[in-house]
């Protein structure tokens, strides 16, 4: 189902699963960078030796008109100071008293800073040799939200180990 709000023009698509009970909504890219922008905590998506890899990083989000720039900093012996090419920052938060959930994830170009810059401090978690600065330019932008609804018997089960 698409739902078109009259007052920004947008269309959100709905996904509801009758299983569950959940429904997805796909967000704005206005809504998605709004989320990204209250969070400093996500999940740096490379690849290396042809592998995907995930890091845990603190960043800020720096943007100019439509310019969005994800800043993080680390120490320069890490794969993810060496590293330039495609990326994307992983952004979720779930609150699990209200069933409700969100994600965002923006794509784009991973590259290292040089010399003197103006970008926002990320304010590291640990900030002992984190030096090296480091911007994914951001290309796309998507996000989701979630809203789930016990089932009608009271039990939902989302998934089940196997045993291997």
């Amino acid at each position: 189902m698409e739902i078109t709000n009259t007052n920004t023009g947008t269309t959100t698509t709905t996904i509801t699963s009758t299983d569950t009970g959940a429904t997805r909504f796909e967000l704005p890219r206005w809504e998605s960078l709004d989320l990204l922008e209250t969070q400093t905590v996500g999940r740096l998506c490379v690849i290396e030796n042809g592998c995907p890899l995930a890091f845990p990083i603190n960043f800020r989000v720096a943007r100019d008109l439509d310019d969005i720039r994800i800043v993080f900093r680390t120490v320069p012996h890490a794969a993810v100071a060496r590293y330039e090419g495609p990326a994307s920052l992983e952004v979720d938060s779930i609150d699990a008293a209200t069933r409700t959930a969100w994600s965002v994830i923006a794509r784009g170009r991973l590259r290292r800073v040089l010399g003197q810059h103006e970008l926002p401090d990320p304010r590291p978690l640990i900030t002992e040799g984190r030096y090296q600065w480091v911007v994914l330019d951001v290309a796309a932008i998507s996000g989701r939200r979630f809203i789930s609804k016990p089932a009608s018997d009271g039990f939902t089960v989302e998934w089940q180990p196997t045993g291997n």
